[in-house]
């Protein structure tokens, strides 16, 4: 196999490294790149095929490339090996020790000896390839009712549900099982196997790339799939979801893809039949995948795997012509452009990931070689799961979903309780995953003067507490929900996961995505982005806040936030709404017509300071249990009252006696 060695010395033309250079060249199977430059050699990195890649660099050079190829990541189609040459090893690894645990790449070594150089190279390119392929039988879903109309949405439920936490002890688990016989999925795997934070955007790659080895791997994977065997795979299939999601995995841009396969005459009966009978309720004749399917954007390449001849009449040979619809949605789009990728990117393969959903538009029977076969013509679907999600309509009480396992798996994500597995119809599992997905996403925006300091992105609860002294332990200044929220969370920010702390520090300047999400409700959200000052946007119409008893300063001090969705929020159980929007001097707009009050009892200073707002719906507001609304709407100085929407003539009192002006905060604390 060939691989990669990229060598980056500042020194790289002295008589030494040329001669060190030469012996490399010696071995006649590396491809061996020099530079003196980091930023050049990081460019470089960004449009080699994905082979396996050793770095090679100077000590001197080693925290620049470590910085600039983090900044780069994105882009790479390489997850290479560093191995870093000292003049003295010992003193290298005591002044860098925290390095070698905390890399965003796959380590490989640090050496003074050029030898241990040679050796490590030479031994880990040992490998030899297994040929012998079998097609694996194609299987769709067939969506004969409404109600299953609603399942690929769920199986990514299911998929996001899935802790990255696993990856290390997945990739473990396929070494064991594959590598045993095959030194190059042992190199492969064995490389990352004990990586714990290699970034999801490059371990996507590794897995793509596994996927494309003519092995047992894709054979049983495919099989397991296809008899609704998913468990021990969601990882895998997560991994190349996000790959996608982060475009580590680039959307194929062909507008027509194809498919060579055998499947059975049986298969051929149901999809002529399908597709001749309309089924009502339904927009056409669509159809999910169970397993993994891989098209390819050169016919030619479908044309060689349907050459062989046909021994089993029980199969017929098949082309698939796939058109692209250009309406898809992004977020529910699941396939990855693997042809860089590739162990065979001659196969400029596309991989469709299991529960992708197609429309079969056409089946006519053609000659294909000498013999008699089928051409099926395909759309990717992407618009129809969009209307779908849209309208939650089209999905009926009535219907049931029949498969028991898959309700299981759904139970085990907390989607649904328990008592209603067998009774549960298809509309409620589709409320559960509009309504009930734990996220919260945001922005946030660094100014250069920002850049690498401490910034909060959720609230420190205990910090706080500590700061303002807490003198009634029963009072509002309690934080017992701290424990429940760390337990609970996982941050992404730029998709790449952050070890939950309650600060980051942030490389560059620029707009940042943040995504919060919990694995299990929230009963308090009080103090929860207290304080988060460069907070512009925050979106929590995927955040189920049913079971929240205190929203008390849950966003105090947010007065960079512009944009506030919480369009859905469910207020109904929440006793307590003092100083929510404290500060949020920045917001203009507030639509809280969802909001349920009817068991608040504090609105002491909900809206105090909100300098900006000029429109505020309070239509669904109710007064009547509420004891404190002192200070409820001081500082409003841009609401009107033809701004303000009500009904409550409480609200309407205070609202008219609003102080106007700069508001010092010390009488109201």
């Amino acid at each position: 196999m060939k691989c990669n060695v990229i060598w980056i010395d500042e020194n790289i033309e002295s008589e030494e490294k040329k001669e060190n250079i030469k012996v490399l060249d010696s071995f006649g199977a590396f491809a061996i790149k020099l530079f003196t430059n980091v930023d050049k050699a990081i460019d470089h990195m960004k449009y080699i095929e994905f082979q396996e890649t050793k770095v090679i660099i100077s000590d001197k050079l080693y925290h620049e490339f470590l910085q600039k190829f983090k900044e780069n990541i994105i882009d790479m189609c390489v997850a290479p090996k560093i191995i870093i040459l000292t003049k003295n090893k010992q003193s290298f690894m005591i002044n860098n020790k925290d390095y070698q645990h905390k890399t965003f790449y796959n380590f490989g070594g640090v050496t003074d000896s050029f030898q241990e150089i040679v050796d490590y190279l030479f031994d880990d390119n040992k490998s030899e390839k297994i040929k012998n392929f079998d097609d694996v039988q194609l299987t769709f879903e067939y969506i004969d009712s409404k109600e299953k109309l609603v399942l690929p949405l769920l199986f990514k439920v299911l998929i996001d549900d899935i802790s990255d936490n696993n990856t290390t002890e997945f990739t473990s688990y396929l070494y064991e099982k594959y590598s045993k016989n095959n030194d190059e999925i042992k190199n492969l795997l064995g490389s990352i196997k004990n990586i714990s934070d290699i970034p999801i955007e490059i371990l996507s790659k590794y897995y793509a790339r596994l996927y494309t080895f003519e092995s047992d791997f894709y054979k049983n994977i495919n099989k397991d799939l296809g008899l609704n065997k998913v468990e021990k795979y969601l990882t895998f299939i997560k991994t190349l979801y996000e790959g996608v999601k982060l475009r580590s995995l680039p959307l194929a841009n062909n507008n027509i893809l194809y498919r060579g396969s055998r499947i059975s005459n049986e298969e051929i009966k149901n999809i002529k039949e399908y597709i001749n009978k309309k089924k009502e309720g339904l927009p056409s004749s669509i159809v999910f995948s169970k397993s993994f399917l891989s098209f390819s954007k050169d016919k030619k390449v479908a044309d060689k795997f349907l050459k062989p001849k046909n021994k089993d009449k029980n199969l017929s040979k098949v082309l698939f012509i796939l058109e692209k619809d250009n309406n898809y949605d992004y977020n529910l789009c699941t396939h990855g452009d693997i042809e860089k990728i590739s162990y065979m990117p001659n196969e400029r393969e596309v991989l469709f990931f299991p529960f992708s959903s197609f429309e079969i538009k056409d089946i006519k029977e053609t000659k294909i070689g000498n013999e008699n076969g089928y051409e099926i013509k395909l759309l990717y679907l992407g618009k129809y799961l969009k209307d779908i999600e849209n309208d939650k309509n089209i999905i009926v009480n009535e219907n049931k979903i029949p498969d028991t396992e898959f309700k299981k798996q759904l139970y085990e994500t907390g989607l649904i309780e328990i008592e209603k597995i067998e009774n549960i119809n298809a509309k409620e599992l589709y409320d559960n995953y509009k309504h009930n997905r734990n996220l919260i996403s945001g922005e946030i925006y660094i100014k250069p003067n920002d850049i690498n300091k401490g910034i909060r992105i959720i609230n420190s609860f205990e910090n706080f507490k500590r700061e303002i002294g807490v003198k009634n332990k029963e009072d509002d200044w309690k934080y017992e929900n701290e424990k429940e929220i760390i337990n609970n969370i996982e941050i992404k920010i730029n998709g790449m996961i952050n070890q939950f702390s309650y600060f980051y520090r942030f490389p560059r300047e620029g707009k940042y995505n943040i995504q919060y999400s919990f694995k299990n409700y929230l009963t308090k959200t009080n103090h929860m982005f207290w304080g988060c000052n460069l907070l512009t946007n925050l979106d929590f119409s995927n955040f189920n806040s049913k079971n929240v008893t205190n929203m008390s300063h849950m966003f105090g001090g947010c007065n960079s936030l512009e944009k506030l969705n919480l369009f859905n929020f469910n207020t109904q159980k929440v006793t307590n709404m003092k100083d929510m929007f404290l500060c949020c001097s920045l917001l203009r707009n507030l639509n809280l017509s969802t909001f349920n009050t009817k068991n608040v009892t504090n609105m002491k200073g909900m809206f105090l300071c909100c300098y900006s707002l000029t429109n505020l719906d309070l239509l669904n507001f109710n007064t009547q249990n509420v004891s404190n609304m002192i200070g409820m709407f001081d500082g409003c100085n841009g609401l009107v009252r033809n701004n303000i929407i009500t009904n409550d003539n409480r609200i309407l009192t205070k609202f008219n006696n609003r102080k106007i002006g700069i508001i010092d905060l010390k009488n109201y604390f």
